[in-house]
């Protein structure tokens, strides 16, 4: 990558002396990454350097014998490409807007504690809740719910197979709050699924305002007027940025387009990132071609039947699971138990689970669940995680993909205090 590094004196009589005037390890630089492209740089930090690899270029001493496999010029290229590679690798894993869920799902169990499950109706304040979280969270009372849910793929260039089994995983990454609040927000709202998928697509990419389509910036103009500072640059600008910062401290540094084949998976990863913002910025608001580009036919490596998924414990008090008998494209069901909490006096005794409060004399406090924030991982790198968005069973959804924007009145009305009851 490096055409040629010279210090003022010969390599042959200091080499052993010889430092960059701004070291490498300085830019191990961050910036952000789509959820859409995050499993494939997950664990991208670059292998270690060999043994015949000259460390002593960031801080060890040089060995003064003779190094085999080549010149000290040409290991230096190499470790100045390794180096590229961390700090690109860097960049992708440690700033991505969404990060894998595969790593983070939390504990399972196989059956909830208590009686069996009887879902009590949903609450009739859960959408407004919802839509005026500042946190994607709803305050729910000791009981068992069933909440019919919208789906949204997290991945690109997977499958969407029906009847999947997925644990639960909170979504994470640097944009993850932006994901929740656009899932939390759009609750119970007329925006058409195909319009709000489309969005979230654009935003696991690291898309900017500004390169989004007429229809997806009234979305965000709607629903996230708070969070459009944080879209004013593009996540591929902050990598261009980070590149140039290399380019401006490693003379001869070649331009990263040259470079992106020799820069092994971390190349891969940002060509599928540059890919992928060339796919949303050619079809814009075509729901249905953006489904057939990121979504793929057939059926996944690993087919599981959704109707023994187990429930995941998301806090002390709180056990859910996805329930889904369809696509991406279908609506899901997440069914929630939350557990009444000890009286005092009971210590470490286990929390007990009930629909009938009155038989226990136990307290009845509301518990917070974070219902927009939670994603469905499938344990199967073929098949895409699905993020959710509570729906009204009587939701009648205009889902013909049209571009037309609707938006009920009692949708967003700006960030919320923070509810004072205790968080999951």
């Amino acid at each position: 990558m490096v055409k040629r590094l010279r210090s003022k004196h010969s390599a042959t009589r200091h080499v052993g002396s010889w430092r960059l005037d701004h070291p490498l390890q300085q830019f191990a630089f961050k910036g952000l990454l789509t959820g859409v492209i995050v499993t494939a740089i997950v664990g991208l930090v670059a292998p270690p350097l060999g043994a015949n690899t000259i460390a002593g270029l960031f801080g060890l001493p040089i060995p003064s014998l003779p190094i085999p496999g080549g010149s000290v010029e040409d290991l230096l290229k190499g470790a100045i490409s390794e180096q590229a590679m961390k700090a690109l690798g860097s960049t992708l894993q440690n700033e991505a807007p969404i990060e894998s869920s595969s790593q983070a799902t939390f504990p399972i169990v196989n059956q909830v504690p208590g009686k069996a499950f009887k879902p009590n109706a949903m609450p009739t304040t859960l959408m407004a809740q919802l839509r005026n979280a500042t946190d994607g969270t709803v305050a729910l009372q000791p009981g068992d719910y069933r909440i019919p849910v919208d789906v949204f793929c997290m991945k690109v260039s997977a499958h969407s197979p029906a009847g999947h089994r997925y644990l639960l995983a909170p979504l994470k990454g640097k944009w993850a709050d932006i994901i929740v609040a656009l899932n939390a927000r759009s609750a119970g709202t007329a925006i058409p699924h195909k319009q709000l998928q489309v969005l979230s697509w654009n935003l696991q990419a690291g898309m900017k305002y500004e390169e989004l389509a007429t229809e997806q910036r009234a979305i965000v103009d709607q629903l996230l007027p708070d969070y459009k500072p944080r879209l004013s640059r593009s996540f591929y600008e902050q990598i261009e940025s980070t590149w140039s910062q290399l380019s401006g401290t490693v003379p001869g540094l070649p331009s990263m387009d040259s470079a992106l084949g020799r820069l092994g998976t971390v190349g891969n990863a940002i060509v599928t990132l540059r890919q992928t913002r060339e796919t949303l910025l050619r079809y814009g608001n075509n729901f249905e071609a953006l489904s057939n580009a990121f979504v793929l036919p057939g059926q996944a490596n690993t087919p599981t039947d959704g109707a023994n998924t187990p429930w995941s414990q998301i806090s002390p008090r709180v056990y859910a699971r996805l329930v889904t008998q369809g696509t991406y494209a279908d609506p899901g069901e997440l069914q929630v138990r939350v557990t009444a909490e000890a009286p005092v006096g009971m210590g470490d005794r286990p929390l007990v689970a009930t629909t009938n409060l009155a038989d226990l004399h136990l307290a009845a406090t509301p518990v917070k669940v974070p219902l927009a924030g939670l994603v469905g991982d499938p344990q199967d790198s073929s098949v895409q995680p699905l993020s959710m968005s509570p729906r009204p069973e009587d939701k009648d959804e205009d889902e013909s993909g049209s571009g037309n924007l609707h938006i009920e009145e009692k949708g967003f009305s700006g960030p919320q205090p923070p509810d004072p009851l205790n968080q999951v």
